[in-house]
């Protein structure tokens, strides 16, 4: 399974969405934090392991 995640900073905070379960992000400044933690809740959420995850940051004003 491949899924699409876009990560977006606002106002010092990344957060990401993804279509399969919304918005995914933990509002943290640290990018590599919020992608482990996203990529893990997507995981759980879909309660899969064999997903493969692909990225992209979209910058947002804020």
């Amino acid at each position: 399974m491949i899924i699409k995640v876009d990560f977006f900073e606002m106002n010092g905070q990344w957060d990401a969405w993804c279509d399969e379960v919304g918005l995914a992000g933990y509002g943290n400044n640290d990018l590599n934090k919020v992608r482990e933690d996203v990529f893990d809740a997507i995981r759980f959420s879909l309660n899969r392991e064999d997903i493969e995850f692909v990225e992209e940051i979209i910058e947002v004003d804020g």
